[in-house]
């Protein structure tokens, strides 16, 4: 799994939200726009987890 914040390809965080088929609980991932390509590919093979969503995190620029 990436850092939060995504430094390890210096693109934009995203945030993977995974649901267990047998429990039905849910856990958030992060990953860079690279890694989550990858992890979707392994979830998507996996019998026991579904993809429950994948958004872009945007970092606020307003300040404050």
């Amino acid at each position: 799994m990436c850092d939060r914040f995504g430094s390890c390809s210096n693109d934009e965080t995203c945030q993977l939200v995974l649901r267990n088929r047998v429990t039905g609980m849910e856990k958030v991932e992060h990953y860079c726009k690279a890694h989550l390509v990858l992890r979707v590919w392994e979830v998507e093979r996996d019998e026991e987890l579904d993809v429950v969503d994948a958004t872009t995190l945007r970092q606020s620029s307003t300040p404050s």
